[in-house]
């Protein structure tokens, strides 16, 4: 009499590689969610910096930074926002009434995080 079936070696052999083929997806899956918050926020960080770098409407002031230049920083859309102004220059010439500044915003995911984006522009202002 024959009987037909597995055996005990062969069905845990194939749990096994099951399992292992299970595990790795589920490593795959964590990895593209991680992948995409990490995109997530950088976009929205550059979209942050960009809005920042001429408008610090919603920053408050904090002089105490940076007693050289204005610095700005606090929490704008989740994320935590620093912006920088060199002191001004004036410029010569026929524009002598121009004075340019170069501003730089660096955006993190929190106080002291990761950095998602930085921007900078150098800016031309009329004297007041």
């Amino acid at each position: 009499m024959r009987y037909r079936g597995f055996t005990f070696i062969e069905v845990m052999a194939s749990v096994l590689v099951l399992a292992m083929g299970l595990t790795a997806a589920c490593g795959l899956i964590l990895y593209g969610l991680h992948l995409a918050r990490t995109a997530h926020g950088r976009t929205i960080g550059m979209a942050t910096a960009m809005s920042v770098l001429n408008d610090t409407t919603p920053l408050p002031t904090d002089p105490s930074q940076s007693p050289d230049a204005p610095t700005t920083s606090g929490y704008l859309n989740g994320l935590w926002v620093v912006r920088t102004e060199t002191n001004e220059m004036p410029l010569d010439g026929p524009a002598a009434k121009l004075v340019t500044v170069t501003v730089n915003v660096d955006v993190f995911e929190a106080a002291n995080g990761e950095c998602y984006a930085s921007a900078s522009r150098r800016l031309i202002r009329r004297k007041p």
